[in-house]
């Protein structure tokens, strides 16, 4: 694995998720040494949910970038450099200046034990408040309340899908996630919610009843050129900016990478949980592709499996690449392919699939490392 910055470097052998201890506790200690605080921007607009964060900002930033206004984004995770997830004005921070603030505040980072994330977080708000945007667009990590983003407290709450995910984190309750989610709104009266089912949106209704809650008109219908689940987050998306003016959207939005993406024969797709593969269930119902999949150890994979099985041709299982929260593939006991190398699995789902389609699903991080090989054109 190739380490671009000397914030990779450093957190290289401490792990995203080591020793995870949910709290603020650190985060706002940190953000207050380091003279952070919700002047971030003019205006934060601060993304939780189970699915759909990733586009949802990615479609907030292109509308407001659109209509001539300064933005800021932090979003999670990288598909194939760490600056990805810091942009000002739609465009990545440079490696330099990355490392620049990283060197600045790793005396707070290591003060506080920051988490990888907890540190990227806290780079992210001082570069964005270095810069003074218009807009800062900001996406939560793992679930919500302990989210190290949570530390703002004057903001535009969106709250996207939700579903269940990261459960050894966040419990297999749906409601209780639900909670941790909306847990960012704080006092917040106002609060945009994305296309969830009718149980959860009954749910949220009656949580936050002393809130005034905006909703867009979903449904399963194309819009601005984009299907659903996408479609329904553009018009979240929208409905947030219209918020702060009415204007017109790009007619060229684009996603995020590995999400629907299509190179050749292969989509990559980061669909990870049950509500996201059930989606892609319904795309692939009549095409049948042959699929590579990989999952954490935090999800259930049997379930996920069950799922792909009713649109898959063939499942090839590998491991996700250099993470050390990679399903050990050893322990799934389904009758299916499995190859721990996922250079070897892509070859053996070219095999098999002789003129169909190849799907790549279940982890952003599988996806990206494809993506990289498809780049170099080896297969």
């Amino acid at each position: 694995m190739k380490l671009a910055t000397q914030f990779e470097v450093f957190f290289n052998t401490r792990g995203e998720f080591k020793d995870l201890d949910l709290t603020l506790d650190r985060m706002a200690d940190a953000a207050l040494e380091a003279g952070v605080n919700d002047d971030i921007a003019t205006h934060t607009i601060h993304i939780a949910g189970t699915n759909g964060k990733g586009s949802t900002a990615l479609f907030i930033e292109q509308i407001l970038e659109h209509r001539g206004y300064k933005t800021a984004c932090f979003t999670s995770p990288h598909i194939s450099c760490i600056t990805e997830r810091i942009r000002l004005s739609a465009t990545d921070i440079d490696i330099s200046t990355f490392d620049e603030y990283f060197t600045q505040l790793k005396p707070i980072i290591e003060r506080h034990k920051l988490s990888y994330f907890e540190g990227l977080t806290l780079i992210a708000f001082k570069y964005f408040q270095n810069n003074k945007p218009d807009f800062a667009i900001i996406e939560t990590g793992l679930g919500g309340r302990f989210d190290s983003t949570n530390i703002l407290n004057n903001k535009l709450p969106v709250i996207t899908s939700i579903s269940k995910d990261h459960e050894e984190y966040l419990g297999n309750d749906i409601l209780k996630i639900a909670d941790e989610k909306i847990a960012i709104i704080k006092n917040n009266l106002l609060v945009f919610i994305g296309d969830n089912t009718e149980y959860m949106n009954k749910y949220l209704n009656y949580k936050l009843d002393h809130k005034t809650i905006t909703r867009a008109n979903y449904d399963d219908a194309p819009y601005n050129g984009l299907d659903a689940p996408f479609s329904n987050n553009l018009k979240l998306a929208e409905a947030v900016c219209n918020f702060f003016g009415y204007g017109d959207i790009p007619n060229d939005i684009s996603l995020p990478a590995c999400r629907n993406e299509k190179i050749g024969r292969f989509t990559l797709d980061g669909a990870h949980n049950e509500d996201a593969l059930q989606i892609l269930a319904k795309r692939y119902a009549k095409t049948k592709p042959v699929v590579v999949f990989s999952s954490t150890i935090d999800r259930d994979t049997d379930k996920l499996l069950d799922i792909i099985k009713t649109f898959a041709s063939s499942v090839v299982i590998t491991s996700i690449p250099e993470n050390n929260r990679s399903i050990d593939i050893d322990t799934v006991s389904q009758d299916i392919i499995k190859e721990k190398d996922p250079e070897k699995a892509i070859k053996i789902a070219v095999e098999l699939s002789e003129n169909a389609d190849i799907l790549v699903c279940g982890s952003l991080y599988l996806c990206a490392f494809v993506r990289e090989i498809l780049a170099k054109g080896t297969l």
